[in-house]
């Protein structure tokens, strides 16, 4: 123990004499100990959480592979009568929806702004639709 406190008042001597060192050290800790904080925060929010949903673990999501599937907006995509067709032929699933990622035109308090998020069709669930600036 006499050695660990000669350590800490030669580390003490040491920073009385560079104090700008000590300020730099202190803030650079404390600035990736948040930045740390805030992405592990973001990750656990969007990735490592389940969704709020009964049996998050039995969701699945239906897409198709293939040149064209009826829809013009990018791979897997499926067109909404293709989704109808599903929906209605439905022998497995509880529960069927569908959403389309597009843009809103949001207006409030006489200003309008385009934001982004998802328009959702469901047939035994409560409609919802969220939307990201």
């Amino acid at each position: 123990m006499g050695n660990l406190s000669q350590d800490f008042r030669f580390a003490f001597r040491t920073f009385k004499k560079s104090p700008v060192f000590v300020v730099v050290a202190v803030l650079s800790l404390a600035l990736g100990i948040g930045a740390n904080t805030a992405i592990f925060t973001l990750v656990d929010q969007v990735l490592l959480r389940l969704l709020p949903v009964k049996n998050p673990e039995q969701l699945v999501l239906l897409r198709s592979r293939g040149n064209h599937y009826g829809s013009n907006n990018g791979r897997y995509k499926l067109s909404y009568p293709m989704y109808e067709d599903f929906r209605d032929h439905n022998e497995v699933f509880s529960g069927m929806f569908c959403r389309w990622d597009t843009a809103f035109s949001v207006s409030a308090d006489g200003k309008t702004e385009r934001v982004y998020g998802e328009a959702v069709q469901v047939r035994t669930f409560q409609c919802s639709a969220w939307a990201r600036r």
